[in-house]
């Protein structure tokens, strides 16, 4: 069971009332494209760069993490279900944001490790601490080139990485070769590629 803070807790609890400003932290390890190296990024989706204590995604402890803003970022899909449910959640940002051109550009996002952590704002100050909300993987990150006078920007897609496990497809084939490459003189599928064209009478000796 997941337990907030307590003053996340009561905003929540106020919402119907109060309303809600959502606030959203997104943390990204990618590998730089040259050197292969990670490279954390952290961006936010208020107007300034800040630094701002998060809890760790084991559970163990807390971090201090500098974030980037005004980057137009937005968190969308947020879903909390008891099933094996997979629902991406999307990260949008603005194409012209020099840190997002940075993250999608300047560093392969592909596959990268990602914690989106949240709170709420009132009278200009967070009611908590950012709270964990999800952790991920980057599946996709298209970038939308608008017309002109149109609008564009970049939606990564986070996925949960159990998810991702589970509904890989495995592109190992059932072949003689591939058999052989896992283990010299392996002859379990040796007459697999003849065996569907054979047709065997089986009364026949």
């Amino acid at each position: 069971m997941r337990h907030f803070d307590s003053g996340f807790t009561a905003a929540l609890q106020a919402t119907r009332e109060s309303g809600i400003a959502p606030v959203h932290f997104v943390w990204v390890v990618a590998r730089d494209r040259e050197t292969g190296a990670a490279t954390p990024m952290g961006l936010w989706s208020g107007d300034y760069d800040l630094e701002v204590s998060v809890p760790l995604a084991d559970g163990t402890g807390v971090v201090s993490r500098s974030y980037i803003g005004g980057c137009g970022l937005r968190v969308s899909g947020l879903k909390y279900v008891g099933d094996l449910t997979d629902s991406p959640v999307t990260v949008s940002l603005s194409q012209i944001a020099d840190a997002a051109q940075y993250l999608v550009r300047g560093l392969d996002v592909r596959l990268a490790y990602c914690e989106i952590h949240a709170t709420s704002m009132t009278g200009g100050s967070f009611v908590s601490a950012p709270q964990l909300q999800w952790v991920g993987i980057v599946d996709d990150g298209p970038i939308s080139t608008p017309a002109a006078g149109g609008e564009g920007g970049v939606a990564l897609s986070i996925r949960s990485e159990l998810m991702a496990m589970l509904t890989a497809t495995n592109p190992a084939k059932s072949s003689d070769a591939h058999q052989k490459r896992r283990r010299a003189g392996d002859r379990f599928s040796e007459y697999a590629s003849t065996i569907n064209s054979r047709k065997m009478d089986w009364y026949k000796e």
